[in-house]
Formats: structure tokens, sequence, C-alpha cells
């Protein structure tokens, strides 16, 4: 049989196993699969939560709810949850309401349960309509405690078209009360903090998988609704003490303020943007998914030209290598082609010895032949395409054109936004293209506001607090930051450090030393070492060196924060921001090097100590940690292995802590800088979204970037609102900083399009 024929034989068998493994099971069988499941999940809650029957209930009668909700306006507390179909707030069901009062049995609400054999509506349950009926009755002064709040209340809001406020968020709340939390899960915090580890904590998804909860019974799913109220109520009750406005600790008092002040009112500004949802513009995509793929084609052809040259190797390899893994053409995405290609044909010598075989980007750069340089830039392409172009119009609402995405306020330990499903904020500024995909609502404009200088302008407001006000005149005397420490650090007038003239050109001179204090300081408020700012400012080291040295010494007050930034986590373990929030760095109190005994060494009682604070750890003898710390101080890195090496012939483990000393050092700073920032914007987002007059105007947020925010408002408002937008988002963040803070604002219909001037 020749090679063609084998070839369509193995492709008819791949094809055959395809469709075998795509065959549909029949009714049967999937009934039985989805019965042995549910069975499954019956048996588990009873197990796990069967002891709550008698305390828990269910609520199927109307008269029964609204007597439930009196009590909690007289007790002024109600634990909720939702219980749907999936995910999405807007799209998926509503299928029952979780909710616990102190006092009262923790209930369950069934909605929408269906028989999951025929998927008819079971006819014991509530109505949406009666549940929102019944929500109206809840006095404003209630508090609502929740997790996860802004999934609950959009829940809440599509499909009851109730609008709550969340008093207490237990997620949020667990963020800031501990961002390095190793589980944030509720069940999780709940077994950890409330029963004190000493039960485990229970999660069922993994038995729910393949299964909407609709099709649960009721009187299986009531036990795990009504306990996810019930503790999510215990841990509020935990948390609470921790976040009181009286506490007579100060640094949780103004950690309460950050709570109560900027990230509780900042959920109801999630919960508009995510509902509110921005306009995608499918005709533009589908150009630009023409354009980029036909790019794509034109980067892969070079890469077939750039293989020319090694055709003969090429075939040289495969001759020598029958069972190579090689296709023909070589495959441009398989990283193992790649690495043969580079490694095993070309010969190129490794360039990182933790992977001498790497194809990633990062690698291939060094090695920057027109071959390597020909992948690079099909793939800059490839990742466009699958990353945004061809990706974000799968997930446009069918019902209303726009892209909703998922909004964590909390979404990075500094306390900063992040973005998904899609992420909004991972759209490539770079590429113009791209953003303009996202476009204004039919007759409205898309505005765009950041802060101008907004973390130099958080760092003087830092320094103030602490007693430095030398950056705060600077502000205040209304100079440009980096034209005066330009000036200071090397020793010219003020005037010579501006980047443009009195009659208006431009001040070559003045340019450069301002662009060089302002990289000095965005490399130290970044948290970035000598080495990365001597390839901003294109540079040797020393010379990086030079200048940083020059610019503490003109303006010591960066210096002074950079010093006392870091002694504060020494001394309490934590730095914080401009409002009291706390970014935990207790890396810096671990030991450079860590001494244990390898785990599969038998050890002899003569040569081991124990700790005398627990006789069952065995400890490795200080005269032995002595020796090897002398000889860690004065050796190079590269001779760090060796080291551990002799330790391991010893049965000694020595833990290099290094890395996460240095890169806790380097976040003390950043992290004080980049979580202020994320206090200012959060309370502008807060200050926007409850302006009584923007309101009016038609004015919507939908979109956070970091320091900017997305908005539209009607285009026959757009001046107006630019003006309000302005304004508003200045004075927010000026009753922080209690200086002047200036915002830029753009108008466009579509994001990063052309301008419109008003």
């Amino acid at each position: 049989m020749d090679a063609l024929n084998i070839q369509r034989k193995n492709n008819d068998t791949t094809v055959i196993k395809k469709i075998k493994s795509k065959r549909v099971k029949s009714p049967e069988v999937q009934l039985k699969k989805i019965t042995d499941q549910l069975e499954l999940i019956r048996s588990t809650v009873e197990d796990k939560l069967g002891k709550f029957k008698l305390k828990f209930e269910v609520i199927t009668d109307l008269a029964v709810l609204n007597k439930y909700f009196d009590t909690a306006n007289l007790t002024g507390e109600l634990s909720i949850d939702t219980e749907t179909t999936g995910l999405d707030p807007i799209e998926d069901k509503i299928v029952g309401l979780c909710i616990y009062v102190p006092g009262l049995k923790a209930a369950y609400v069934p909605i929408n349960h269906v028989d999951y054999i025929t998927g008819i509506r079971y006819s014991n349950q509530l109505n949406e309509e009666e549940v929102a009926n019944s929500f109206i009755r809840l006095n404003n002064s209630v508090k609502n405690i929740m997790f996860n709040s802004t999934f609950d209340i959009r829940v809440i809001r599509n499909q009851l078209n109730v609008y709550l406020k969340c008093y207490w968020d237990g997620y949020i709340a667990a963020r800031l009360l501990n961002e390095n939390e190793e589980s944030n899960a509720l069940k999780k915090l709940h077994q950890k903090y409330v029963l004190d580890n000493k039960e485990d904590e229970f999660t069922f998804d993994a038995f729910f998988k393949g299964i909407t909860f609709d099709k649960v019974p009721i009187d299986c799913a009531y036990l795990y609704g009504a306990h996810d109220a019930l503790i999510t109520y215990e841990l509020y009750k935990f948390q609470k003490q921790y976040l009181s406005l009286n506490s007579n600790r100060e640094d949780l008092k103004k950690l309460a303020l950050a709570f109560h002040n900027i990230e509780m009112p900042c959920v109801d500004v999630v919960c508009d943007m995510e509902d509110a949802g921005v306009s995608f513009d499918l005709n533009y995509a589908k150009e630009l998914s023409i354009k980029y793929n036909k790019q794509l084609d034109d980067r892969l052809k070079d890469f077939y030209n750039q293989l020319e040259p090694y055709k003969k190797q090429i075939a040289q390899y495969k001759n020598h290598i029958l069972d190579n893994k090689l296709s023909d053409p070589i495959n441009i995405a398989s990283p193992t082609q790649l690495a043969i290609l580079l490694y095993d044909i070309i010969k190129i010598k490794p360039i990182d010895k933790k992977h001498p075989r790497g194809t990633g980007s990062a690698i291939l750069e060094k090695i920057n032949i027109p071959l390597t340089q020909s992948i690079l830039e099909y793939r800059k392409v490839a990742i466009l395409i699958k990353t945004f172009i061809d990706k974000l119009p799968n997930v446009v609402n069918k019902h209303d054109g726009k892209i909703h995405c998922k909004f964590n306020q909390y979404g990075a330990v500094t306390g900063r936004f992040s973005s998904s499903d899609p992420n909004l904020q991972n759209i490539p500024s770079h590429n113009k293209d791209i953003r303009k995909m996202f476009v204004a609502s039919p007759g409205c404009v898309l505005m765009s506001s950041d802060f101008s200088q907004q973390e130099p302008k958080a760092l003087a407001a830092l320094c103030k607090q602490a007693g430095d006000s030398q950056m705060y005149n600077t502000f205040m005397q209304g100079k440009d930051l980096y034209s005066e420490i330009a000036s200071k650090a090397f020793n010219v007038p003020y005037e010579d450090c501006l980047e443009f003239n009195p009659d208006g050109t431009t001040n070559a001179d003045g340019k450069e030393r301002r662009r060089q204090a302002k990289s000095i300081l965005l490399g130290v408020l970044y948290g970035r070492g000598e080495a990365s700012i001597a390839e901003q400012l294109n540079c040797t080291v020393d010379k990086a060196k030079a200048i940083k040295d020059s610019v503490f010494k003109g303006f010591p007050a960066i210096k002074k924060f950079e010093d006392d930034s870091l002694n504060m986590a020494y001394d309490l373990g934590y730095v914080t921001t401009i409002c009291g929030r706390k970014r935990r760095l207790y890396e810096l109190w671990l030991d450079e090097f860590e001494f244990t005994w390898n785990n599969d060494i038998t050890l002899n009682d003569d040569v081991i100590n124990y700790d005398s604070r627990d006789l069952n750890i065995p400890q490795v003898p200080i005269e032995r940690q002595k020796y090897y710390l002398k000889k860690l101080s004065h050796c190079w890195y590269s001779e760090k292995q060796k080291i551990f090496d002799e330790a391991r012939q010893e049965g000694i483990r020595i833990i290099d802590n290094g890395g996460k000393i240095a890169d806790a050092t380097r976040q003390t700073v950043n992290a004080r800088i980049q979580g202020s920032a994320a206090d200012l914007t959060k309370y502008a987002m807060i200050k926007l979204n409850t302006n009584e007059r923007l309101k009016k105007l038609g004015f919507k947020l939908l979109i956070q970037v970091h320091d900017e925010v997305i908005a539209e408002c009607p285009e026959e408002n757009a001046k107006e609102c630019k003006k309000l937008l302005a304004e508003t988002m200045s004075h927010a963040a000026e009753e922080i900083l209690n200086m002047p803070i200036k915002c830029d604002v753009a108008v466009s219909k579509q994001w990063y399009g052309e301008e419109i001037n008003l």
C-alpha cells in the first residue's frame, strides 16, 4: 500500500473514531444517567445537611412569605441568596430564593423547579410575580446581607424586576479583611472562620455538573438553598466585628470606612454597568475578521518563505529520523514541531536553561533571527483573532446586541477592578481597530474620562499624610511635578526642565530631563528595578542608577516614601492606601533561608533538635544552619544550587525565600499607589452613578479600565454630560486628595474612534 493510501486510511480511521465519540446516547440512557446523578445529590445532601431538616423550611404559601418579610422588617436583617439555571443574570432563570432572618428558620422559596423527566413546572411553587410583590413589603431600612451580591441583585432585578440594595457583601468583606485568602468561596470561608476548621465544608458543585438546579427535587433543593442563606448570615456576624465603624483599633476603623463608604456603594455601580452592557458593531467585526485573517495568511506565507533556506536540513532530518513528529508543511502552531525545527534541525543553542527547548515569545525574541521573527508576527495576529475578533461576536447578547461582561470590583489584591466574560480591561489599547468594535447605542455617544497624573498625586497625598508636603506643595503651586523633580535632581532652573518653551516650541533638553525624572518616579511607583528603568531610558544600568540617585537627592520625598512604605510593611506586616485599605505583605517577615529535613530521610534522635514549642517537629541543628548561612552569604546566585545540593546530601532541605521577599519589597510602594488609585476611581464612579442630573440626562457608566471610565449618553446631552463628567470625577478625587486634579474627557461614536468636538 502506497504512502498516500496509508494516509487516507489513517484519516478515515480518525473520522470514524470522532463520529463514534459524538454519537448521541439514547433517551433511556440519558434519563438513567440523570436519575442516578439526582439520587447521588439527594443522598449527599441528606447525609451532610439532613440534620437541618427541622431547622429549615420550604415556603410555598404567599402569606407565609409575607409574614417572613414582615419579621425581617422588625429584626432589620435579611440574608439573601438565589438559585438559578446558570450564571447569566439576564438570560438564565431564577429557580429559587434562599432567605434567612435571625430568629426564624432558614427558608427556601421554590419558583421554577421542573420535573426532570417531562420538563413541566411543578405547581406547588410561588411564581415570579408573587415573590416580587412580597419583596415590596421590605422596608428600605432592612439590611440585606449577601455573598457575591452583584449576581444575586442582578438576578432579582432581571427576573423579578425588584431593585435591592446590599448592606453587606461577605465576599467583598473577606477581600478587605484578607486579600491573600487561599479561597474566597462562601463555604470555605464559613468553614474556616465560623466553624473554626472543626467541621468540613461541603460543596456540591461537582454533583450538579451537567444538571441545572431547576431539575433538583424541591425536598432536596431546600436543604441546600436554605443552608447557603444561613451560612451567609453567620459569616456576616463573624466579619462585622472586624469592620465596625466604632472599632477601638484605628486601622480597622479605616478599613470599615473603606468598606462602607467605597466598596459597598460601588456594588450598585457594578450592577448598573453589567446590566447596561456596551453596544457592539457586528458588521465592523466581520470586516476586521476578513482583514486580520488575510494578515494571518500573509504571516504564514512569510513563515514558509523563511523556511526555504532550511529545506535541505529539514529533509535530511526527516530521512534520518523516520519516526519524526514533523508534519508537511511544518505546523507553525505546534510547540513540539517548532522545538524540533529550532534545536534539532537549525541547531540553535538553548537560550533559557530552565526551558532548553522553549518556544515561548520571550525565547523567540532572544533568538532573534528572521524565522523566529516571522513566528512572533504570526502569533500576534493569531492572538488578536482568537481572543478578540472572532471571539467577541459570540458573546453578544442576541436580544439587545450588547456585551455584558462581569466586573469584579475587588479583582486585584490592591483593590483594583478586573473584568471577565469577556475581559474588557484586556482589549489592547495599542491596536485601535479592536476597541472600535465597541460603539455607542443608537442616538448616543461614548465618552471616556481619566485622571491626569492620578498616581503621582496619590503619592503626594500619601506623603502629606506622613508629614512630608514637598510634592503636595509642588502641585498646589501649579507646577509640573516631573519638571520640578528634574529641576531639583539636575540642579537647573525649573523653566529649563519644561517640555515646551514660552513661545510654544519644544525645549529638547528640558523634555529629556523631564522624561528621565518621570521614568524614575514611575519606576518607583510601579516597583521597577534599575535594569527595567535603564531599558526604558535606553541607557546603562549604572547610568540609570546615577539618575535615580540624583532624583532621590534632589527630591528626598520620593526616597522617604519608599523607605517609609518598606518600614511600615516590616513593622505592621501590611501597607495602607490613602483610604486605609490594607495590602498584607507577610513575606517580608520570612527568613531569607529556611531549613528543614527532607521528607525521604530517616533521622536519628541524636542528630536532630526539637523545637521547644512542639516536640513533634524536628529542627535542623543551629550549627548546621549557621554553616550553610555563612556559605550562602558569600556566594553568587549561580553557586547557590551547589550549596543546596550539598545540604541535600546531608538530608537538609534549604528553602530560598529571596524571590518572595524581593517581590514583597517591590510591592510596598506599588500596592499603596495602585490601591489609592483604586480608592479614587471607585469613589468617583459612585459619585457619577448617584448624580441626579446625570441620571436625568441619560448618562450611563459602561466600562471601567483602571483609572479610566467609559460612559454613554444621548447625543443631544453630550455637551452638558461631558462637563458634568469631568467636574464630578475631579471633585470626588479632590475630596480624598485635598488637591486639584484634572480629568480629560473624549467624546466619540466608537471606543477610541474619531473624537467629536462639542
